[in-house]
């Protein structure tokens, strides 16, 4: 059941691209989150689940909000197009109105810098030129498929220069990904050698939230839309109502973000990843915040075997469990035996739409009580929302 298949071809004057990656991006707002308050409800209802969902939250900004985008490098006759997918579009660099104006005025300078013959070596290794960070402060991040002496020289004088012409960047990478894989970062990391190094300034990017900073690893993930951000974190604070001694389990946890920002109305949180990168920043954005707490984050592939091994021991209502899984949803049996500990609460996010329907059946099936499924506009302009399932498992 694909969420894209609950939206119109056609709506008034507009054409709807469903293949588009910002396939409403040409809509009035007002009318994109009619779309897609609608196709939530279908696709709900369509699934016999008898389950309302709540109206759509809107993004603070509709247009201009992403704080993380890519241009794929191509070559025309001796000069340098950034665009977005594996065909180059007519213009020097390919133009979304879903990203803020200085990612453009970034990539139109690269495109300047990198077509001078004297950088040509340089641009024709690179796969992707990537922009990650705040709205005021960003990481430009280079993939490339090689590296060489030559290569490091040029990408060094660019590091150099950019930040003269546009003080916004604050931090230049390169990233190797010997595969040249559409994954804009990487798909399988090389075995050895160097994969990731700092051209120019700090080692991490930071995001402040709540009168806090957090800092990351520029190949951890963090949510693009920033300025839903605390109104997510407000919402979810609705459904927080915690003893003293209630611990939070935060489940793909990341770099710490959400059980470090909840982190204080619990006695301690226990949190797990894949990603060693990100596990590291949550460690070390633990201790910042919370030097007096305990906050234990380890690496780990999310398996149910992996959490029955590693997790601490069930304390039924008093523990709160964060789930928030990549776009693919969990593996099998994570969910199962996650409503088998008997916590207090599940707060599930699905960043995928379409996995929010075979989750829940799953959730039903063990005796859950769905309590809200609240959606979230993330990502104004697609074809695509998150969404904040709140899930009570039974107590026996």
């Amino acid at each position: 059941m694909k969420f894209n298949n609950f939206f119109p071809a056609q709506t008034g004057d507009f054409t709807i691209n469903h293949h588009s990656t910002d396939a409403l991006a040409g809509l009035p707002y007002q009318l994109e989150l009619e779309l897609k308050n609608n196709a939530v409800s279908a696709m709900l209802k369509a699934s016999g689940l008898k389950i309302s969902p709540a109206p759509i939250v809107p993004s603070p900004l509709s247009r201009q909000y992403r704080t993380t985008s890519k241009r794929r490098v191509f070559f025309d006759r001796g000069k340098v197009i950034l665009h977005f997918g594996r065909k180059p579009c007519k213009e020097a660099v390919a133009f979304s109105n879903l990203e803020p104006a200085s990612h453009i005025e970034i990539y139109q300078y690269l495109q300047k810098k990198l077509s001078m013959p004297q950088n040509f070596k340089a641009a024709s290794a690179l796969n992707y030129c990537i922009i990650r960070g705040s709205y005021t402060e960003h990481a430009l991040i280079f993939n490339t498929r090689m590296l060489s002496a030559d290569i490091i020289r040029i990408f060094k004088a660019v590091s150099n220069d950019l930040p003269k012409h546009i003080p916004a960047v604050k931090s230049i990478f390169l990233y190797v990904d010997e595969t040249a894989s559409d994954y804009y970062l990487e798909a399988e990391r090389p075995a050895k050698g160097i994969s990731f190094k700092k051209m120019y300034g700090p080692e991490f990017l930071a995001l402040k939230l709540d009168n806090k900073k957090f800092l990351y690893s520029p190949i951890s993930f963090s949510q693009i839309n920033e300025s839903i951000l605390p109104v997510f974190k407000n919402k979810f604070m609705e459904y927080l109502t915690p003893e003293a001694n209630d611990i939070l389990l935060d489940i793909y946890c990341g770099y710490g973000l959400w059980s470090l920002l909840y982190g204080s109305i619990f006695k301690n949180v226990w949190g797990t990843e894949l990603s060693a990168e990100s596990v590291k920043s949550a460690i070390n954005n633990a201790k910042f915040h919370y030097p007096d707490k305990k906050f234990h984050y380890e690496t780990a592939f999310v398996t149910a075997e992996a959490l029955r091994a590693k997790m601490p021991p069930p304390r039924r209502s008093h523990e709160w469990i964060l789930l928030d899984p990549p776009r693919q949803g969990c593996a099998p049996g994570v969910l199962e035996y996650l409503i088998s500990r008997r916590p207090g609460k599940i707060f599930h996010m699905f960043c995928g739409a379409d996995e929010i329907i075979p989750a829940l059946e799953i959730y039903l099936a063990n005796n859950c009580r769905i309590e809200a499924v609240i959606p979230f506009d993330f990502f104004p302009g697609t074809i695509n929302i998150e969404a904040l399932a709140v899930i009570t498992p039974p107590e026996k």
